[in-house]
C-alpha cells in the first residue's frame, strides 16, 4: 500500500510522479540525414515548462551517431531526432518531465 505525503508524493517501493516520464524509442535513420521518432500520448502534469532529453544508446558515440537531441516539447510529447552516417536502427533513450509550477 501506498504512502501519500504532502505534495501528492505517492511512495510504494518506487518514485512514480505524474509529471516525468522515460522510455525509448528505435529509429531507422536515413544515412547522413537528421531522422525522428514522434513521442506521444503522454499527459504530463503540471502547468510549468516542460523539459525533455535524450541520448543514444550506443557503444560508439561520436563514431557511428553522430547527434541525438528533442524538438517540439508539449504536455503530451515530443520528437526525438537522431543523426548518424549509417542505416543501422538506434534506440534513443527519453526523458521528460514538466515543473509543478
Amino acid at each position: 500500500m501506498a504512502q501519500v505525503r504532502n505534495g501528492d508524493l505517492r511512495i510504494s517501493g518506487r518514485l512514480k510522479a505524474g509529471n516525468i516520464a522515460q522510455g525509448y524509442v528505435t529509429i531507422t535513420p536515413v544515412a547522413n540525414t537528421p531522422t525522428s521518432a514522434t513521442v506521444s500520448g503522454l499527459s504530463l502534469a503540471g502547468t510549468g515548462a516542460v523539459i525533455g532529453l535524450c541520448a543514444s544508446v550506443t557503444s560508439l558515440p561520436n563514431t557511428d551517431v553522430l547527434e541525438s537531441s528533442v524538438s517540439g516539447l508539449s504536455s503530451t510529447g515530443m520528437t526525438v531526432w537522431t543523426y548518424r552516417d549509417n542505416t543501422t536502427d538506434t534506440k534513443v533513450a527519453w526523458l521528460m518531465w514538466r515543473k509543478r509550477t
